[in-house]
């Protein structure tokens, strides 16, 4: 019998940014097509997970730690409470086969997510709970986060990279795309259930993040998601998508610059004209950068695979 081309042991299945590679796995989306909100449904089970003894005891450790440093007047993590993914439904709508996605939610708090999923640079706690994962299934008591990436085009034709502040709790100072948000239980709950209200809750990361507002800066309507993943580093899921903003690029790094109500979570925006040439060039200098398939997804929906592609052809033969 003939050998491989590709053994199984060569490739992990991860998505590349061209010749970044990243931990990022997508589980659905191709950056084709964008959810529509009626087929992305949140659920909620009011009962939080409890954790095995060992990490219960490193999570008790992290709160003393914490309270310690706010004793001391250090920067500190507050406990903010949030929400864990106890499941998802990855499916197609009957008709056109849309994509769906129902994700059921269970309450959790930031401090459990310090203990678990960013604890998992551990390689003890990696080889105990994630020796045999299946990442379309959550990792028991390792599911203490759900994030939004997003994209934001603005009108004349500009995305923005951030580079993330020293002191948030994830991932500080490495660049990222235009905005990132993780969910919160008194926040983001919807006003029929205490399931989150996705859209709200992207929303609500263009207001903290870059001051931009819906119904004034942006449609509801250009606000899409595109793809649904996880960050096999921390176990993290996530939806990556992008909004095409009524203003210009001048207006909001003004706007930024005049102070936003989380400004301290990006310590720099940096203006990259959308284009597939500039969004690479911009990724391929400037690093590290954090698993990057938001930006490829938003420019595979807005000019199309075959471009996409090509621009990353043109620029490994131009290296």
């Amino acid at each position: 019998m003939s050998q491989s081309l590709f053994p199984d042991e060569t490739r992990d299945g991860c998505f590349s940014f061209g010749h970044l590679k990243t931990t990022w796995k997508t589980l659905d989306g191709d950056g084709s097509r964008c959810y529509r909100p009626q087929h992305l449904r949140a659920h909620y089970i009011p009962f939080p997970l409890e954790l095995p003894e060992a990490l219960q005891a490193r999570r008790e450790r992290i709160q003393h730690e914490q309270e310690q440093r706010r004793a001391q007047g250090l920067p500190f993590f507050w406990n903010g409470e949030i929400y864990a993914l106890d499941r998802f439904v990855i499916s197609r709508e009957p008709t056109h086969e849309d994509m769906t996605l129902d994700l059921w939610f269970r309450p959790s708090d930031y401090y459990t997510f310090l203990a678990t999923n960013m604890s998992l640079h551990k390689s003890a706690l990696r080889e105990q709970y994630l020796a045999e994962v299946d990442w379309y299934e959550p990792v028991p008591y390792f599911s203490h986060s759900f994030g939004v990436s997003l994209a934001v085009v603005t009108s004349d034709g500009y995305t923005l990279f951030t580079q993330r502040g020293k002191h948030v709790g994830s991932r500080p100072t490495i660049y990222e795309t235009s905005v990132v948000e993780g969910l919160s239980r008194p926040l983001d709950s919807g006003p029929a259930s205490d399931a989150p209200d996705i859209y709200h809750y992207a929303c609500r990361g263009l207001a903290e993040e870059l001051g931009l507002y819906e119904g004034v800066d942006f449609a509801l309507a250009n606000l899409c998601f595109l793809n649904f993943g996880v960050d096999t580093r921390y176990a993290l899921r996530g939806l990556t998508g992008m909004v095409k903003i009524n203003k210009s690029i001048e207006q909001l790094l003004r706007r930024w610059e005049n102070g936003v109500r989380d400004k301290f979570e990006n310590q720099k925006l940096f203006p990259v004209p959308f284009t597939p040439q500039d969004v690479i060039r911009f990724a391929y200098t400037h690093q590290p950068f954090a698993p990057g398939p938001t930006l490829y997804y938003a420019l595979v929906y807005t000019f199309g695979r075959p471009v996409v592609e090509d621009a990353f052809e043109r620029i490994s033969l131009d290296a």
